[in-house]
This record gives C-alpha cells, structure tokens and sequence, in this order.
C-alpha cells in the first residue's frame, strides 16, 4: 500500500512539473512577485528536454478555468537533434486570470482569440504605423524622433519623442577652466521590425546622437518599442555605447522627451508623480486655490473635485467674479522630481523656464513614474530601477502651452557631470592594491548602459489612485516564468538542485546558503551599492576595521563577476523563484554584462577584471564578457538586448590576436610558441566555449560546434590533457584547436579554470556533445586536480565541485564523502554564521556585518553546494 501511495505521489508531483499532460509537455507559470492587478503583457522562455518538441511545435496558454490566452511561439535555442531547447511565448495575461498553464501543441494549433485584438505593422514610406487595437505609434525611418505621435483610443496623447544628451568639456569650472557645453539629439539611421507576430511586435531603432552645429555623431544608441495586442501599454529598452573622450566629454543629462498634447483649459491639465511608499505627489497646472473660492451656481466644491481629477467646466460657464480669480491664479508650466541620491528626492515647480524652481515636497525614494496630460489624455511613463540607478529625474515643461515637454533624465541635470575617468592618476599595482592597472587600458570607451521604460498612453486622467496603482505595478515588474520544479525537471542551465531539508544534514547545507543570500541581500541596502553605472554589482572584500567593503582599494572593490557571483545569485534564484533574488540577479546581469564589458573599440568582446573604477583594471579578458553571464536572463525573458551581446561575443577569441591574457604572467618570450595566440584552458577557453555554444545552439550554425570539438580533441591529445604545460597553451582562433610544444613533461593546475563559470557551462554541454576523448579527459581532470594542485603547484584553493563530479562519474562514496568534508571544513563553514550589528557613531549608520565574508568566497561555497546536493546529496 505505501508503495502504490508513493508511485501516486510521483505521478502526481510529474504532473505539477509538466513531465506529463495530456498532449504532450505541459506545466504551470508563476509570477515571481506581486501578481499584476490589471491585463499584463509577457514574454517568457519555456525550455524542453531533448526532443520533447520539434522545431516547429508550439504551446498553448490558458487560465486556470480553461481559458484560452493567445499567445506568439518562436525558438529561442535548437538542440542538436534540431529539437527546441528553449521556446519564446509572448501573450497579454487577463487580470482576472488566476493562473496560467502552457502545453505543448502542434504547428497549426492557435488559441481562440476572443477579443479579436491582434498588434499590426503597416509600413508606408517613411515611417512605420503599429496598432495594438488600443494604442497607435508612428514611428519615423529617419530624423530626430522615435516617434512621430501616439494615439489611445483614436485619440494623440503623445507626439514627437526624442533622444538628448548635453556634456561639458571638464568636469568642473574650477582653476582657469572655462566651460564650453555641447547639446546633442539623438537621429535615427536604422529602423527594422524585429518581429511581429500576432500578439507582440518589435520595432528595433539604432542610430547615433548628433549635434548639426559641429557635425560630431557619438554616444551609438539602440532602442526598442515592444508593442503587445490589446494593450496600451509600450516598453522601451534605450542602450547607449559610451565612445567618447574621458577627459572632455562629460555628460551633463541624458534624457527621453516626450511631446505631450494638452488640449484643455490650463486648470484641467495635470501633473502627477509617484512618491516613496505608495504615495502619490498630484497637482493640476493651475490650482483652483486663492484668497477667494472658486463658485458656480453656488457650488463651492470645485477644487475637491479638480484634485479628484474631475473635469472643471469650461472657462465661460463662469461669471466675471470667478473670471477673475481664474485669470490671476498663478499657473505653473515647469515641474520636476529629481533622484540624486538612493535616499533622497525632491519635487520642485516654476511658472516660466526663466523663473526660479519653488520647493514643494522631498522625500527618499521614488518608483520613476510621472504622469502629465489632462482630463481628456495623457502620458505616463516610468523608468525601472529609478532610484536605484540614480542620478535620475522626472521632468515635465511648458505645461501651460499646446504641447507640454515630459522628460525622462536617466542622468539629471541637476546631478554633477558624469566623470568616467580613473579614480587615480597613478597605478598603485597588484602587490599592494591587487590592482593590475595598465598604461592606457584603463578606460571606458565602449562600455554601455541600458534602461528600461514603460510607457502608458491613456484618454483620462485617472487620479492618484491610478497613479500609485500604474506606478506599484511597474515598479514591481513582475514577471511570468515557469516553476522552479519544471525548470530543474527539464536541465534548464544544467545541472543544479532544488532545495530539500529531507534530513538535517541537508537542511544544515540550504540554512547555509540562505545565510549568505539574505546578508547580501541586507548589503545592498546597508551599504548603498546603487547608482547609475554601479547598482547590481557586489563588493569583492568587506574590511571589518573600518566596518565597510573596501570600496577605494583597487581590486577589493567591484567583484566585476570574478568568481561567478552572478551564476550563485542565478541559480539561487532557479532553486527558490525568490523575488528579491530575482531583482538582484537580474540587475547583476545588467551591469556586469553592460558596464564591465566593451562593445566596441580596441577591446571590444572582453571585459575588465575588478576594481575601483568598473573598467579600471588592465586585464581584459573573455570570462567577464562571456555569453554564459547573459544566458539566463536571456532565456527565462526572451530580453533581446541580452541577445545582442551574446552575439557580440560569439567571435571575442579574434582578440587573442591583439590581447595574450598571459602576456604579463607567462610572456611568450620566456615561453616560446608558433600558434597565432595563446590562452588558458579555463578561464580563456571555456568561456569561448560558452560563446560558441550559445552561438551554435541559438543559430544552429555548426562552424561554433567544430571549434569546440576541435579544442576538445587537441587537448585530451596533450600529454596530460588540462595538466599539460606551464599554464598556457597555443592557440589557433581560425580552427579552435589547441597546442603545447614546450616540456612534454611539464604540467600544471590552475584553480581558475572552473570556478568562473567554466564548470556549469561544460556541465550543459556535455548534454550536446557527447566526445569520448574528451569526456575522459574532463574525468581524469576532475578526480586528479586535487592531488596534483598540492603536488604540482601547492595550490590550497578547493574546486569543490570537481572532486564531486569525480565521486558521481564513478561511483565513489568516499570522493563524495571528501567532497562535503572539504566543503565544510576547508571553507570554514563549518563554523557558525554569525552577525554582528556595528551601532553609530563607529559608523555613520547601523550596519550588519560578518567580518571573514568575501564575495569570491559566498559565490563559490554556493555554486558548489547547489550541484554537490542535486548530484552526491548527503
């Protein structure tokens, strides 16, 4: 009996992870965070197991009550059989819907569309014309606008918008400097249709930002307006590629304008803001607010009835008396909410652009939403990680005149200019910073930064209410993923657990890991990493002296993705669908793979190691750029701006041309070789490995795949496979193949080859390539390592997770015995997880503080104890 309960229990479980349905592949979705109140667009990936869909299959979504949800189907990756890896869906989510489920299904299979709203792309000569059946935009193939007008319900509630950018020549007027300031405008060179299904289309612009006067073109953007059926809701993705001088381009504001029609009398125009905490800053244009109250027909409730949002009747329904107060009435064209710090904003408003700004409210944190428009139509827009990303502003101009100014400043202007130059003039060098700064490569010239914002075209204005509900909702941007059990079901992201307190020892291992999510959860805040180009990297080194990270010694700074810390908050993540995980994880990615990495110039494909300075240190290599960082969210949310740089980096290995990784540690002179470049076999070539592999998996193209089992085969025919020679090897970009002619008998280990996300990437290729030799040789690998870094090298640094990977491969209980010995004990974490709180005054506020925690050590501890407890549980 307790037999048949547990197979029925099983099948039960299967059922809930989608391993069974009753037409194929099925399974539930989730929203990781508050569900959304109102119909909300999505856009997700759904992976498969090896031949569970065919390259033409699709899925279908409905509710929980059967309800089908139309939805657009496209691969996002291929596995080698030509089966989908990953799946595209994008569909528009009722509010009402409780839930929401997906099956697979066949090609010529489509969800009953009930409301017959489906998004359409018309192109006319010089512009595009995109139709959701709520909302239309023009958008220009040429010029200065990105849009030429917007219109909700037949109605235009937004006109141009456009791209701007204002710098300065220095950073400061100090000393002698005069300051000379240069304005920009962004112009469009390239506009394409992404894609367009039936329920979401993708209108990709790219150009540069331009200024007519002098001539100069720079700052090389990317925007996307992804539009969805039935919905008036458009998100924008704005990237933008730093190309300038560091030394005289100091950007002053960066910012998105939007023309906004204003149709009504003056006191019926609005203008609201979202405040800290669900509040709601709202004020109309001309308030009806004086000496005297405002009368007609003896009714005095007009000013309640204006900051309701009420229409107030027209101008000559009122007597000469009232008239009068409504022609004396100060009437306030400029207002701004302004984020220049984590902690602090203020809200301000002028009558003319040539008046004083009047302070009216301040507060700490504000969501990034602004409303302006009046009481028939208007625009909001909002800007995501808004105060997180500051210095930000909201603005709203000449509110009073035919069509008001809303400007988004991703760097407000009432922010100092940014200055991307080193923080030193001096290198203070790796003995006594851990800082490898090199002559000329400390530089920024092709890093980028990418924002997110959400426009919402509406033909009312619909009160705080609707402002602090829009603003809640965006904010939050909650999105629909599948669960963790069909995501671990189906090997998304290779091999990795989910957590399981079945027994205590296990329970010891998942109390562990939350110790080290939650501090650094608290870190974030306690310690303020925010800011425009810093929020979502960690710290590398906490100083327990002075009770802070060490944020100003050189490569204890930034972690810049050193040991992998964005794949332990990933997988974290997978494991536990946590929310605040999945903010953390996604703002890492974005910076690491935007900030830390150049897009294009002399490094473009590589990344910078940590610092002080994000592109601060002299060592430019692969493994900060690799594809591997962006695949994850890439995959989970169909983001194509992650598709974009992992495509920019399918080919990085042409640097080794130009770049040697080892030319400072090993140089070719003291280690002679013929091959055209030299690298590692991790970091350096299992990153490019990761590269090929997203390449070979996403397009198909099988050129990435023979490079990878040309660098397979080549080193399991060295004479000791990874062991072989003194750390480097020779290295043919064109073919992939790797050699060693030096000693035959010299070998060598090297702890980085794995731990920076080399080990999870071969762990999922290794379900694509199935090679003889070289899963030999990555065996052999793993079971020696130990033994030969403490012979060979006498390296103490665990790589865990290879000792583990031996003990499954073979079966060998004591190798996984020594495996979770060496976890514990090696690592310290066999001790208690202790927190301490460090009051004022010794230091400026409370903080929370673990004195032995690093980053490097967090991350990897983590990594090796999510896969050590799916594969050698104890």
């Amino acid at each position: 009996m307790k037999n048949l309960i547990s197979i029925l229990c099983m099948g039960l479980s299967m059922l809930s992870m989608g391993l069974y349905g009753k037409n194929g592949v099925s399974g539930d979705l989730r929203w990781v965070g508050t569900r959304p109140p109102t119909d909300c667009p999505v856009s997700l990936g759904i992976p498969f197991l090896k031949g569970e869909l065919e390259a033409d299959g699709r899925v279908v979504l409905n509710d929980w009550d059967g309800a089908d949800i139309p939805s657009d189907c496209w691969p996002l990756a291929y596995w080698p059989d030509g089966s989908v890896k990953w799946l595209g869906v994008a569909a528009v989510v009722p509010g009402e819907a409780e839930g929401v489920r997906f099956e697979t299904a066949g090609k010529k299979h489509k969800a009953e569309n009930r409301s017959g709203a489906k998004v359409r792309v018309d192109e006319a000569g010089s512009f595009f014309r995109v139709s959701t059946g709520k909302v239309e935009a023009y958008v220009p193939k040429r010029g200065s606008c990105l849009l030429d007008s917007l219109r909700c319900e037949g109605r235009t509630v937004g006109g141009q918008a456009a791209l701007l950018c204002s710098t300065q020549d220095h950073p400061s007027a100090g000393g002698e400097a005069v300051l000379h300031f240069t304005d920009y405008r962004g112009q469009v060179e390239r506009v394409t249709v992404e894609r367009a299904g039936d329920v979401r289309a993708l209108v990709r612009i790219e150009g540069r930002y331009a200024n007519d006067a002098t001539g100069r073109k720079w700052l090389p953007f990317t925007v996307r307006f992804y539009f969805y059926a039935g919905s008036e809701q458009i998100k924008m993705v704005h990237s933008f590629v730093f190309d300038g001088d560091m030394d005289r381009d100091f950007i002053r504001s960066l910012g998105i304008r939007f023309e906004v029609p204003m149709r009504e009398e003056v006191y019926n125009r609005h203008v609201a803001f979202a405040t800290a905490d669900g509040g709601v800053w709202a004020e109309p244009v001309q308030p009806l607010n004086g000496r005297r109250i405002l009368t007609l027909d003896g009714d005095k409730g007009w000013q309640g009835r204006q900051m309701r949002g009420e229409r107030i009747p027209a101008y000559e329904k009122f007597d000469t008396k009232n008239r009068h107060l409504l022609d004396h009435w100060a009437v306030w064209n400029g207002f701004r909410l302004s984020q220049t710090t984590a902690d602090a904003f203020s809200i301000r408003k002028r009558t003319h652009a040539d008046r004083p700004w009047i302070g009216t409210f301040s507060g700490t944190r504000a969501p990034g939403y602004v409303f302006a428009g009046d009481v028939s139509g208007g625009l909001g827009v909002a800007l995501k990680d808004f105060w997180q990303s500051y210095p930000t502003a909201l603005q709203v101009d000449n509110a009073a005149a035919r069509n008001a100014h809303l400007t988004v400043w991703m760097w407000s202007p009432d922010a100092e200019p940014m200055d991307l130059r080193h923080y030193d003039d001096v290198a203070h060098d790796l003995e006594a910073s851990y800082e490898d700064v090199q002559e000329g490569m400390s530089t920024p010239y092709g890093v980028a930064r990418t924002h997110t914002l959400t426009l919402v075209p509406s033909v009312a204005y619909g009160g705080k209410e609707t402002v602090a509900r829009t603003a809640a909702m965006l904010a939050e941007d909650a999105p629909l993923l599948c669960t963790p059990e069909y995501l671990h079901a189906k090997h998304a992201f290779g091999v990795w657990s989910l957590p399981d307190r079945s027994n205590p020892k296990r329970a010891r291992v998942e109390d562990r890991l939350e110790d080290y999510l939650d501090y650094y959860v608290k870190a974030v805040d306690q310690h303020r990493w925010y800011g425009f180009w810093n929020y979502g990297d960690f710290m590398h080194t906490y100083d327990s002296v002075r009770h802070t990270w060490r944020y100003d010694v050189g490569g204890y700074a930034w972690d810049n993705t050193e040991l992998a810390s964005n794949m332990w908050l990933w997988y974290s993540f997978l494991r536990t669908g946590r929310a605040d995980l999945w903010r953390m994880a996604v703002a890492m990615s974005r910076h690491t793979t935007e900030c830390d990495v150049y897009h294009l110039g002399p490094f473009a494909g590589l990344g910078s190691r940590h610092n002080v300075s994000h592109w601060g240190c002299g060592a430019k290599e692969a493994r900060i750029s690799q594809a591997a960082w962006n695949r994850f969210y890439y995959y989970l949310t169909t983001d194509e701006r992650s598709g974009d740089l992992m495509t920019e980096v399918r080919d990085a290995e042409q640097k080794l041309y130009d770049i040697d990784p080892m030319r400072l540690a090993l140089p070719r002179e003291k280690y002679p070789c013929t091959a055209p470049a030299r690298l590692r076999v991790g970091p350096d070539w299992l990153a490019y490995v990761g590269n090929w592999m997203t390449e070979w998996e996403r397009t198909g193209n099988t050129t990435y795949r023979d490079k990878i089992i040309a660098g397979m085969k080549s080193i399991a025919a060295l004479p000791y496979g990874i062991f072989t020679g003194p750390g480097v090897l020779g290295f043919d970009p064109a073919t992939g193949v790797l050699s060693y002619e030096g000693d035959p008998d010299l070998q060598r280990t090297e702890h980085l080859i794995t731990i920076m996300g080399g080990f999870q990437v071969m762990n999922e290729l290794m379900e694509m390539i199935d090679l003889p030799e070289w899963n030999r040789t990555w065996l052999t690998f793993a079971r020696e390592y130990k033994e030969k870094a403490r012979t060979i090298t006498h390296n103490p640094f665990p790589v865990t997770r290879l000792t583990a990977y031996a003990a499954v491969k073979t079966g060998n209980r004591e190798l996984a015995a020594e495996a979770w010995d060496e976890l514990w004990h090696v690592w310290h974490n066999d001790k208690p997880f202790t927190v301490r709180r460090v009051e004022v005054p010794e230091v400026p506020a409370p903080v929370d503080e673990n004195p032995v925690v690093c980053t490097n050590d967090a991350a990897t501890w983590s990594l090796a104890a999510i896969y050590m407890q799916e594969v050698i549980p104890e």
